[in-house]
């Protein structure tokens, strides 16, 4: 056997070996297909039913805020009655004050006037 009969062996070897791990990768990929096949089947179920759980949810949180919501708006109703209340105590406050000043004023008025009165008959500043 020549070098060239060497050669010619060596290399059909290594296309046996090539062609091996052609089919090997064939099979891998096949294999590989399978299996995104199944895990999309999978997910075309697991999604609506995601989709259903969520939609749920969603329910929920809308009904919740609704209830927020409504409670916000009798609480200002509260507030503003508070308000209103508020308001009216400040007014008779200032009425009251008004009617207690008036007099109490009076009342000084006339003191004044009376310590004047005895100032100017007894001579002396009181």
């Amino acid at each position: 056997m020549d070098a060239a009969g060497v050669l010619r062996i060596v290399l059909y070897a290594a296309l046996i070996v090539l062609a091996c791990a052609a089919v090997w990768g064939v099979f891998e990929i096949v294999g590989m297909a399978r299996a995104v096949r199944r895990l999309s089947e999978d997910l075309d179920g697991t999604v609506p039913q995601l989709a259903q759980r969520a939609g749920g949810t969603l329910e929920r949180a809308n009904t919740t805020l609704e209830a927020f919501n409504a409670e916000l708006v009798r609480m200002n109703g509260v507030v503003t009655s508070l308000e209103e209340v508020s308001d009216r105590v400040s007014s008779t406050t200032r009425a009251v004050e008004e009617m207690v000043e008036a007099p109490a004023a009076a009342v000084s008025g006339l003191a004044d006037g009376v310590r004047s009165f005895f100032s100017v008959l007894t001579g002396r500043r009181l």
